[in-house]
């Protein structure tokens, strides 16, 4: 098992991860593993969320995702504009 991002200040720096709700905080926790994460991060968000869930969140309007990381992933999943 890959062990859990939560406790990376260098993803949460500005959150207290013991309230973090892993689905009521789901597209915060995805968010922040697909701007700031590393591969782990990456593998463990693969193996907590579904794929569909992912997408959601990197298809999202109003995405806290950078321009550079939402061009990224949408190649990754396939996403048109």
């Amino acid at each position: 098992m890959v062990p859990s991002p939560l406790t990376k200040k260098s993803l949460f720096w500005d959150t207290d991860t013991k309230n973090i709700d892993l689905a009521m905080h789901k597209r915060y926790v995805i968010e922040r593993i697909l701007r700031f994460g590393n591969l782990a991060d990456y593998s463990w968000l693969k193996n907590t969320y579904s794929e569909e869930e992912i997408k959601k969140v990197i298809q999202r309007e109003r995405s806290e995702l950078n321009r550079r990381s939402m061009n990224f992933w949408r190649f990754i999943y396939n996403i048109g504009n």
